[in-house]
């Protein structure tokens, strides 16, 4: 599950967070020369520091266009062109932040917290837009799987709904429950950073087979996203049929598992730039078409996974992409294939310190190990009827 990040309206990834307002903090910012041409007693520095003063407010009042322009691109969802604006030099710091901003939203995560080590935006902007910088590198760290790192940044108990989600989002891979379910406790007033708030609960209990339970909360996060304004809201309603799609997977329900991962990667992809959503999707897609019996199927999503997870370069989910690999090639009965692979996967996931994922990868090798056990071939189904 990729992590919440701030965002513009337009916009909607794995992080699946509202804050709708970066675009508008920026143009609001009196970024205006206040304090250029000063009175002075010579009429003549009067006249040249008023030449300097419409010459700057000409530079600042550009400046300030250019960034406009880059917000506007950012509600588009045009974020390759963000990353590309060369922006204005004279608030590079500023352009440099709407750069990190679409960097965590395409996937480039490295890339924003390279944008984000070098911007050196003033205090007093810092103060108006909120701890923007901490959550863009909170949403980073999470998806690379730096953990601890992670940990570092937000402490235990952040105040920002967003940083709670992402604080939680930790703790939930490293199967520190209790620190999850703490920071997920309290509802939001607002009903989109709600609705992040269930998704994340309820992946929660998912992950730890509380299907019907997670189930429902899931089921509330998407009506809460239904009934919004949020702008492109399809990628968080996505989100949702992706969780519901591996209850059914996790019921055995092939047909609905189909149903619901299909009707997510439809709304997934109004972002065909969301490398990360999409990796996860068509990951998911591959063990259900394995399950069905769809090898073909199964293996056009599985190479659509690798290809959009090498595209991110991020070892957590990576590690998800081979697990789910590993899965859809046990479906299949190619069980040396999928020891391979899960085998691998687990030790990603354990390099990680995801000790959750780790230990379901375990608990399938052992499976794969008893079908593989001569003794075992010729004993009777113990879950077949007596004759």
């Amino acid at each position: 599950m990729r992590p919440e990040v701030p965002r513009t309206e337009g916009d909607g990834p794995q992080g699946l967070h509202r804050s709708g307002g970066l675009a508008r903090i920026w143009r609001q910012s009196p970024h205006g020369p206040a304090r250029l041409g000063q009175v002075t007693t010579t009429a003549a520095l009067l006249w040249g520091a008023l030449a300097a003063f419409v010459v700057t407010v000409t530079v600042f009042s550009w400046a300030r266009r250019t960034l406009i322009v880059m917000a506007r691109l950012m509600e588009a969802g045009e974020h390759t062109r963000v990353i590309a604006h060369p922006g204005p030099r004279v608030f590079r710091p500023h352009a440099d932040r709407f750069r990190a901003t679409s960097a965590v939203l395409t996937g480039r995560y490295e890339l924003a917290l390279r944008l984000l080590d070098g911007s050196r935006v003033p205090a007093a902007v810092n103060g108006r837009a909120g701890d923007v910088d901490t959550q863009l590198r909170g949403a980073a760290l999470t998806s690379l799987g730096r953990y601890a790192e992670v940990i570092a940044l937000l402490g235990d108990d952040p105040a920002a709904a967003l940083s709670r989600h992402q604080r939680a989002q930790a703790a939930l891979e490293l199967g520190d429950d209790a620190t999850a379910l703490r920071l997920l406790d309290r509802p939001h007033p607002d009903a989109v950073d709600d609705a992040g708030r269930l998704r994340i609960l309820g992946c929660l209990h998912i992950r730890r087979g509380r299907l019907t339970e997670g189930e429902q909360l899931v089921r509330r996060a998407r009506a809460a996203y239904l009934s919004s304004s949020l702008a492109a809201r399809e990628v968080d309603i996505g989100y949702c049929h992706h969780h519901l799609g591996e209850v059914a997977l996790a019921r055995g329900d092939v047909d609905l598992a189909l149903e619901e991962l299909t009707t997510a990667l439809r709304l997934v992809s109004v972002r065909p730039d969301n490398a990360p959503g999409l990796a996860e999707v068509h990951a998911r897609l591959a063990e259900a078409h394995a399950l069905a019996g769809h090898p073909m199927e199964s293996g056009h999503h599985v190479a659509e996974s690798r290809t959009k997870s090498e595209l991110v370069g991020s070892p957590s989910l990576a590690a998800m992409v081979r697990h789910s690999e590993g899965m859809a090639a046990a479906h299949l009965g190619r069980r040396a294939e999928a020891r391979h692979l899960l085998t691998d996967a687990r030790a990603a996931h354990l390099a990680l310190g995801e000790r959750p994922a780790a230990d379901s990868i375990a608990a399938v090798l052992d499976q794969l190990d008893q079908l593989d056990q001569p003794d075992q071939l010729d004993q009777p189904d113990p879950r077949a009827p007596e004759a």
